[in-house]
């Protein structure tokens, strides 16, 4: 029996009992906390770290890494909800922009931070996602708090993995809060690659279905980053989670870090058409159809469109439109046609569970690229080989053969996928 004193010791630090260590895991640390207010409704990491008085870092000196979606529920950002406090130090942030300034805009951040000369100001773009040791001025600790868009072509997912490489190799660790997967933690597809910075043998699927939490939980755990050692992860998980829910339908503030996309369907059509860059296919960046769209000078639109339309699935139907990049935005680095007239064919998504985006933009690249086969080029072969984990999309496209026989090969490469990700699913 324990005395009384010991009784109300053992009240007074119940909170603390909370955290909780997953022993499943060898390399991570799981941080169970528990909402002090609202239990049934979704609390984010930052909120669960805001609840238990930042008790993780307090006395530290740390480096913030987060983008303009690194909102509490409320819709506050990191930088505002820790500006006040003096229990750690701040040494760092981290911004992490999906642009790539051009010399007009260089040096723009997008969330006002303390000027002061002990805070770093550090702006990572896909130019070089890469975070290094000198950005973290003297940190000790990095708190992570990262809103992706929840597949591999994504800054925030190289961002992820220098970062577990900087932890395993300076043993500084990184606390993660974890956020919601805005087009579902559930859903899987695409061609399996491994991205720079991993040594595995079993690629990532385009579209992931995890959380970034979890996907840096699986690579710790797995031995994938290319160093002797794993990173030393503090994860806190969110609570009242549904994986299957879509960023729309979480009750949460819109926070996801790319321009003008306020829809989850938007940004489905955005991870079907983003790969365009390294082609001479244009998306419509900075155009009334901006990411939703595949087009040229010269494609004759009705043709394509009924090729199109005969062969896709009750998900999604394509229309004929018109568009000019970079006539609705004043900053665009170099695009392709900027300011010429473009036919193209634009992606209308018609059942977002059922729509895959991988597929449909593979297939609209296909059939644009193999009908005008004397204009389209791969202006960056090599980074579409690694995007899809080998040549085999590029060739198909190139000889003429039917884009669709790619995809029950990469179905057979998700089932190998499935088996690891089961294991690290902490919703």
């Amino acid at each position: 029996m324990f005395k009384t004193e010991n009784r109300l010791l053992l009240i007074l630090l119940f909170p603390l009992f909370l955290l909780a260590e997953n022993g499943s895991f060898q390399n991570t640390k799981i941080i169970n906390y528990q909402p002090n207010a609202d239990s049934s409704k979704l609390h984010l990491g930052i909120d669960l770290l805001t609840q238990n008085d930042f008790s993780l870092v307090k006395k530290k000196k740390i480096a913030v890494v987060c983008n303009n979606g690194s909102l509490d529920r409320n819709g506050v950002h990191i930088i505002d909800i820790i500006d006040d406090r003096d229990d750690f130090q701040l040494v760092s942030i981290i911004q992490v922009s999906e642009k790539v300034f051009n010399a007009e805009s260089s040096g723009m951040v997008f969330v006002r931070a303390d000027s002061m000369n002990s805070v770093k100001n550090v702006t990572i773009t896909p130019a070089n996602p890469v975070i290094k040791r000198a950005d973290l001025n003297g940190a000790n600790l990095m708190l992570v708090d990262l809103q992706n868009i929840g597949i591999r072509y994504d800054i925030h997912f190289q961002v992820l993995i220098s970062l577990l490489k900087l932890s395993a190799d300076s043993r500084i660790p990184l606390v993660v809060l974890d956020r919601p997967n805005p087009i579902t933690a559930t859903i899987m597809e695409g061609p399996l690659a491994v991205p720079d910075g991993l040594n595995s043998d079993i690629g990532i699927p385009w579209r992931f279905g995890m959380t970034l939490g979890e996907i840096a939980v699986l690579i710790n755990e797995e031995g994938w980053i290319e160093s002797e050692k794993a990173a030393r992860i503090f994860l806190v998980p969110m609570v009242n989670y549904n994986r299957s829910d879509w960023y729309d339908r979480l009750g949460i503030s819109w926070g996801i870090p790319l321009d003008d996309i306020y829809t989850v369907e938007t940004l489905l059509k955005y991870c079907s058409t983003c790969f365009y860059n390294y082609t001479n296919v244009s998306n419509g960046p900075g155009s009334l159809f901006q990411n939703e769209v595949g087009g040229a000078p010269w494609v004759s639109g009705p043709v394509s469109l009924n090729r199109l339309n005969e062969t896709c699935d009750a998900s999604v139907e394509f229309s004929l439109v018109t568009f000019i990049p970079g006539a609705r935005s004043t900053v665009l680095s170099a695009t392709n046609y900027l300011g010429q007239e473009c036919t193209g064919i634009r992606i209308n998504i018609l059942d977002r569970e059922n729509y895959r985006c991988s597929a449909v933009g593979t297939y609209l690249l296909g059939i644009i690229a193999q009908m005008y086969s004397r204009h389209f080029r791969w202006s960056n072969p090599e980074e579409i080989d690694k995007l899809f984990g080998d040549d085999s999309y590029r060739v198909t496209v190139d000889i003429g053969l039917n884009i669709r026989q790619l995809y029950p090969v990469w179905i057979s490469g998700l089932t190998q996928f499935q088996k690891l990700r089961n294991k690290y699913m902490l919703y």
